[in-house]
């Protein structure tokens, strides 16, 4: 018997999603030309440490405030359930006044789970992956923005389960963050593998700035004003 599901519905994600996040990122992600092939290419022989690859990236940049990440849910059976989880960071001054204060206390959590991460990488390295390659998304995090697009809300990551996909979920993911960055009269960008290309430019991504090695492509959408 299929169960009983609702419409899905977005929020701002919470730390107790972070697993549910990287779970779903995990199926999303397995056969993406850039995080699965580029990134992950022995991913078939080491399929779970593909998970904490995505779970160690999350839990350290939830706790970065330039960043912002939204859930996608469903109610099965009573029920919620992620179904779909984008990672949005601010770039540029409007980045820098999301950060908290610097006597801020929460300003030591970040610190704390990279530490933890750097521990969990000695005790489960992550096997899947090229060493070379691993580091593609956040090694390339300022060499675009400039320019016109030096402020600019952009989407690091955006997955949805594939049992989900088809339903408007990735839309409305990134149109959450895309009325932000028109309230605010700046640039959003994506870095995407080239199957993912036609997908973004539907939905206002499209002006092509560079290719990234293997595969990637920057796409930005022009501040509306």
């Amino acid at each position: 018997m299929q169960a009983a599901t609702s419409k899905p519905t977005l929020r701002l994600a919470q730390s107790s999603d972070l697993s549910a996040i990287a779970s779903c990122w995990y199926y999303a992600f397995f056969h993406d030309d850039v995080i699965g092939d580029f990134m992950h290419p022995h991913r078939d022989q080491h399929p779970h440490d593909v998970y904490w690859f995505h779970y160690r990236g999350i839990r350290e940049r939830f706790w970065d405030w330039r960043h912002q990440f939204i859930v996608a849910v469903v109610t099965e059976d009573g029920k919620e359930k992620v179904v779909g989880a984008a990672d949005w960071r601010r770039i540029g001054e409007g980045g820098r006044m999301r950060e908290l204060a610097w006597l801020d206390p929460r300003n030591l959590l970040r610190p704390i789970v990279s530490f933890r991460n750097r521990l969990s990488l000695r005790l489960i390295p992550n096997r899947a992956a090229d060493p070379e390659n691993v580091s593609f998304l956040d090694s390339h995090s300022d060499r675009y923005w400039t320019g016109e697009h030096a402020e600019c809300w952009d989407l690091h990551v955006c997955g949805v389960d594939p049992d989900h996909q088809g339903k408007g979920i990735g839309k409305m993911l990134i149109s959450w963050e895309t009325g932000m960055a028109d309230q605010e009269g700046v640039s959003a960008s994506v870095l995407c593998g080239m199957e993912n290309r036609g997908f973004y430019r539907k939905s206002g991504f499209t002006e092509e700035i560079l290719k990234g090695d293997g595969g990637g492509i920057v796409l930005f959408r022009s501040a509306k004003t």
